[in-house]
């Protein structure tokens, strides 16, 4: 339709245009011919000139070469001479024939009554003094009637341009709309928990792209739910088994007489380690809601990492001697960064305390720090039991777990490197993972020297 209304307006003025190109042709080959033949009125005997039927004859003469009606008058202002023979004998007084006699021809166009209005003056060839007026109509009625008769055919064509191009839009708007539909009939069934359903879309190559988009949003989606329910469950379990553990061996404690005081210390023992394994999960679980609800709050300081990760290493250090695991750190140079140095040692922390749970007796565990000019990198390496490749992509997920009964067996809650993930992001940096199953896994973070925005501030 915003096509119809430019040619609308263009048909428009182009027919005005032509009308008056076409009239204006007419009025000047009518005024030529006009000129030309108004000589035509000494042409003839002085000896005639004076008598009716020599003005009359040449009236017709001149009306029927070209013009439609001619009236001849003299300086009386009487018309000698009518073609229709209607006005022959009175009077024409007019500003036209006035301004002729004044030697002021004139020739326009009188688009009310569809003619072409002419007056030309007539000298007396020997005296040169204007005798007679020429007083003429041409009809340009044909014109009109085929101008209109082009408007009516441009007007249908028009009309039935409309019709099908408005047809043409509600058939396209239809095929357009449909994977829209589509789109929205598939939403509302996710809506109502229909969470199953894929998004299916043939058309152009961007519905196609917003459909695969979708799909994997929805997959996504998919993944973390199942996640959750997976992660309320262990939960829920790894939640119970410490309380349920402590209620036997609290039980037990009461239900006995006389129970000899080592007894009492190693139960006492295992409660205390059964309440520190619920609260590490609870932490862990406090820790990521935080994060979630008010964001990561960041307490930037100039900290050398050289110094935090030895320190972290230092508290890991009994963890590993228990596996006998070789935990050793390699310093390429000093560095100094700005990062929050809380939240950056629980990154440490966890990357090393899992390379230490993740591996075999007498394994070893490797940790490297280099700098450039803009980034710090660190490297966590070790040769435990490795990660399956289709679950490296998952394995920052939040609630996602590589082995459920191997972490229940090591205290893990499936949170720990989603954390990670989320402090190194916190400070514009990135982390990835490469392992292979039984020949080790290796972590390396790339954080920025300088916090990206205090930069920007």
């Amino acid at each position: 339709m915003a096509g119809i209304i430019p040619l609308i307006i263009i048909s428009t003025v182009g027919m005005a245009v032509t009308e008056n190109r076409i009239i204006e042709t007419r009025t000047k080959n009518v005024s030529a011919q006009f000129s030309m033949l108004s000589n035509l009125f000494y042409s003839n005997s002085n000896d005639d000139i004076e008598s009716d039927t020599y003005y009359d004859t040449l009236a017709d003469d001149i009306a029927g070469v070209f013009l439609s009606r001619v009236q001849l008058i003299n300086r009386d202002f009487t018309i000698i001479s009518d073609t229709y023979q209607i006005n022959k004998g009175k009077l024409c007084i007019s500003a036209e024939v006035n301004q002729c006699f004044n030697g002021v021809n004139q020739a326009y166009t009188d688009k009310k009554n569809q003619c072409i209005v002419l007056t030309q003056a007539i000298k007396d060839p020997q005296s040169g003094k204007i005798t007679h007026v020429m007083f003429a109509t041409s009809s340009i009625a044909d014109i009109y009637t085929a101008m209109h008769s082009i408007r009516l055919v441009l007007v249908t064509i028009i009309i039935i341009l409309i019709v099908a191009l408005i047809a043409l839009g509600i058939f396209s708007a239809y095929q357009l709309g449909r994977p829209f539909r589509n789109i929205r009939e598939t939403i509302e069934h996710i809506g109502e928990g229909g969470m199953a359903q894929d998004i299916s879309i043939e058309g152009a190559s961007e519905l196609q792209t917003i459909s695969g988009s979708f799909n994997t949003m929805l997959k996504r989606i998919n993944q973390l739910e199942t996640s959750r329910q997976e992660f309320v469950s262990n939960v829920s379990h790894e939640l119970k088994t410490p309380m349920t553990s402590m209620k036997v061996l609290a039980e037990s404690l009461v239900g006995q007489q006389g129970v000899p005081e080592e007894l009492y210390q190693e139960f006492l023992g295992d409660i205390v380690n059964e309440l520190d394994r619920e609260n590490n999960i609870i932490t862990d679980l406090l820790t990521l809601v935080k994060m979630d609800s008010t964001g990561m709050e960041m307490n930037i300081t100039q900290v050398n990492i050289n110094e935090l990760i030895e320190a972290q290493l230092k508290l890991v250090r009994p963890l590993a001697k228990e596996k006998n695991i070789e935990l050793v750190m390699e310093s390429f140079s000093p560095v100094i960064a700005e990062v929050d140095e809380t939240k950056f040692s629980m990154c440490i922390s966890n990357l090393v305390v899992n390379a230490i749970k993740y591996n075999n007796v007498d394994g070893w565990v490797h940790v490297s720090l280099n700098a450039d000019k803009t980034y710090f990198y660190v490297k966590v390496q070790d040769n435990g039991f490795g990660i399956p490749e289709e679950a490296q992509e998952h394995i920052f997920d939040r609630f996602y777990r590589v082995d459920k009964a191997r972490d229940r067996a090591t205290g893990g809650s499936g949170l720990g490197l989603a954390i990670t993930k989320t402090i190194v992001m916190a400070h514009k940096g990135t982390i990835k993972v490469f392992s292979q199953v039984d020949k080790g896994t290796t972590f390396t973070m790339q954080i920025p020297l300088t916090y990206l925005d205090k930069q920007n501030a």
